[in-house]
């Protein structure tokens, strides 16, 4: 897009036509904003014989075949290349909204006469990099993973803005909720080690008693916690010790 946006600096101005036309065939270039919200094409569409540049600009920026279909008397015709990448487009605006579509819907927004002239579509525009999709012809069914964006509207900024802020706070909502279930389990995890430390301690402590009242022939305690293995101990320790 830099090049055109280049070429309508030092282009006189019935020139521009002609260069929206070629970007519009560009098979490398997917978004008109731009050049649509140039001063020169500005200046341009004011002009009634130009006018209709202005809209098929509109039309690739933000629409799909269809708008094409119902505008078409007030719109330049539109060549092969052209056409086929506003089912590109059409594509991608379908598969921003909807995460698996039939191939009934496709082959009717597209205007395929077959099942394969719209899988060609959608193979097409994936190795353009424009959308990442599985086809699945056993169910009829494209899944797809990821689009490109398209050009937005100035209208349309408010609207996308209100959404970002509500993902924005649902995303602090789940971060404080995961900040706290984390701080929950640090401090289940802390007790439970300082259970284990203070068992550790008192075992050693039991044991060691155990072991000293063996060596001097005292008593043993009736402890709850006395068990065979501080027998033992304390057995083995008396046998060194005579």
């Amino acid at each position: 897009m830099d090049a055109y946006i280049i070429l309508l600096t030092t282009a006189p101005q019935a020139s521009i036509p002609e260069i929206i036309v070629r970007a519009l065939e560009d098979e490398s270039v997917y978004h008109f904003g731009r050049l649509l919200n140039s001063p020169q094409v500005a200046e341009l569409v004011e002009i009634e014989q130009f006018a209709q540049y202005g809209k098929l600009l509109e039309l690739f920026s933000f629409g799909v075949l269809n708008d094409y279909k119902t505008a078409a008397a007030q719109l330049p015709q539109l060549s092969p290349q052209q056409l086929n990448k506003l089912k590109h487009l059409t594509l991608v605006t379908l598969a921003s909204n909807e995460k698996v579509l039939h191939y009934d819907r496709l082959i009717a927004e597209l205007d395929c006469s077959s099942e394969q002239e719209m899988e060609d579509l959608v193979i097409e525009s994936i190795y353009k990099n424009i959308l990442m999709a599985k086809l699945d012809q056993k169910r009829r069914l494209v899944e797809v993973d990821f689009t490109v964006g398209r050009d937005v509207r100035k209208q349309d900024l408010p609207d996308i803005f209100a959404k970002l802020e509500a993902w924005s706070n649902t995303c602090e909502e789940a971060l404080e909720k995961i900040s706290a279930d984390i701080e929950t389990v640090n401090a289940e995890a802390a007790a439970k080690l300082d259970d284990s430390r203070n068992f550790t301690n008192t075992l050693q402590e039991l044991r060691s008693n155990h072991v000293m009242a063996a060596a001097e022939g005292l008593p043993r305690s009736d402890s709850q916690y006395e068990s065979s293995e501080y027998q033992r101990e304390a057995q083995r320790v008396g046998a060194d010790a005579s």
